[in-house]
């Protein structure tokens, strides 16, 4: 009797076990290596009309596959109670030569920013590109701002003038400060943004603001950026494509990186977060 309830026990673990898991099919064309969460599990085949894994644990879980001299490709599955299928795309041969470096991304849609000016004292005059404006409240705004540089001077009678450069960024509002006590300008990027970057293949090193980080599924997320410009290099398997982008106030920027032979390296875009 006692061996009899084992039994029962033994089965019913058994049939617990077996409802945390489900099988995976991989279509895809012979003599493809299978990885699931990174570790190899088999090789497709005519046979299988790919590779088929069975059992795997409820949850979820990549399956990225490898063909010599081709792009690989990654798919996040979540397996439940029934079946998965995985149907793998036509692969890509790799790049070949690499880029080069020095390539630039795609220019900004919009064109314009803002200046958010402020001083020491606060009545002085402000010249921007030769164009002088009195100011006599705490804060100027001057809006619609060509992207790019600009020559910015504060005066006052007393004091020596003090002139600077600074850089709009489209979309973005920079802050200057003109200290006539100092005799300095500063500016500043105003805001947070994020950037998103795409890559194809789906695993690349992003090098970004002195950090090394890696896309997953393609993707990596960057969260609570300055605004402003900063460099950005990308490297795959050896081959480095590098650029600027521009983080904007309020705006996700979407970086897309493509190291494929005839395609554009790199395309911006942005959209509200």
């Amino acid at each position: 009797m006692k061996s009899l309830r084992w039994l029962c026990l033994v089965l019913l673990m058994g049939a617990a076990t077996m409802s945390f898991a489900s099988d995976v099919q991989v279509v895809c064309e012979p003599g493809v290596q299978v990885f699931l969460d990174g570790k190899l599990v088999g090789t497709t085949s005519a046979k299988e009309d790919g590779l088929f894994l069975a059992k795997v644990p409820k949850g979820v879980h990549v399956v990225r596959v490898e063909k010599n001299g081709f792009v690989p490709q990654s798919f996040q599955v979540e397996v439940a109670k029934v079946p998965v299928e995985v149907k793998v795309a036509e692969f890509a041969p790799e790049p070949t030569p690499p880029y080069d470096s020095g390539a630039a991304a795609a220019p900004v849609k919009q064109s314009a920013g803002n200046l958010v000016v402020t001083s020491a004292p606060q009545n002085c005059v402000v010249e921007i590109d030769g164009k002088p404006q009195d100011k006599g409240v705490p804060l100027l705004l001057v809006e619609s701002l060509a992207a790019g540089e600009h020559k910015i001077s504060f005066s006052k009678p007393g004091y020596d003038r003090i002139s600077g450069v600074v850089k709009v960024l489209p979309g973005v509002d920079v802050a200057v400060r003109g200290d006539l006590f100092e005799g300095t300008v500063e500016a500043v990027n105003e805001g947070k943004g994020s950037l998103r970057v795409v890559s194809t293949p789906d695993h690349v090193t992003v090098h970004f603001r002195g950090k090394v980080s890696e896309t997953y599924i393609s993707r990596l997320n960057v969260t609570f950026v300055p605004a402003g410009e900063y460099p950005i290099k990308v490297v795959w398997r050896g081959y480095e494509l590098s650029s600027m982008v521009a983080i904007i106030k309020g705006h996700r920027t979407v970086l897309e990186v493509s190291f494929i032979k005839g395609a554009r390296p790199f395309a911006v875009s942005y959209e509200p977060e």
